[in-house]
């Protein structure tokens, strides 16, 4: 079976370890970072230019018409962040997608706006933001923008999709206090492998 690799990186290990990552990520990256705003969405940027540059091999990050990074010779990959993790998923064959959404109840306007009628109906916290990750990756790998979200079921929360005559397989997943979803190009199933980092280097 297929196998999916998620790098999963928490803010505080950026922050503990702010001299190396500067270092370590490229000039571009850094310059990006530098121009936020918030504390925590400069470490979630450094902390994906971290992951890009460890876990994918070397040769030029491209986007895109729609901003979605791809390397010209592979693996396919995909990054997303929320509250205090930035995560990267990396598939070798097939096109991926990947969101991650905290579970918290004061985000829930967010969740609503996304959903349609039927899914608005389920009152569980958890299952709501599974269903809005859901949307997410899906949209994220097949590139068609987030002005699409309405018209994409988020459910359920695992097996096959079908959007403009291509297949896709989603799968959702609750890691601690967050939602994780994965889609792949394709309709075969696929195992997940979730990596959290505990050291830099």
């Amino acid at each position: 079976m297929d196998k999916v690799t998620i790098y999963l990186l928490h803010t505080s290990l950026i922050k503990d370890n702010l001299s190396f990552v500067m270092s370590f990520v490229s000039h571009k990256r850094k310059e990006k970072a530098d121009n936020l705003s918030f504390e925590k969405d400069k470490l979630l940027s450094l902390g994906a230019g971290y992951l890009l540059k460890k876990y994918l091999p070397k040769g030029e990050i491209k986007e895109k018409e729609n901003g979605k990074p791809y390397l010209e010779d592979g693996p396919y990959f995909n990054l997303s962040h929320s509250g205090e993790y930035v995560v990267l998923a990396i598939h070798q064959s097939r096109d991926v997608g990947i969101d991650i959404q905290k579970i918290d109840e004061n985000r829930t306007s967010t969740v609503l706006y996304v959903l349609n009628n039927e899914e608005k109906k389920i009152d569980d916290l958890k299952v709501l933001f599974q269903i809005w990750s859901n949307k997410e990756s899906l949209i994220k790998c097949i590139s068609s923008g987030l002005k699409d979200i309405k018209r994409v079921d988020g459910l359920p929360l695992e097996g096959i999709r079908t959007i403009d005559s291509v297949e896709y397989y989603t799968k959702s997943m609750i890691h601690e206090d967050y939602s994780i979803s994965l889609t792949l190009k394709g309709k075969n199933s696929f195992k997940t492998l979730i990596q959290p980092i505990r050291v830099l280097g």
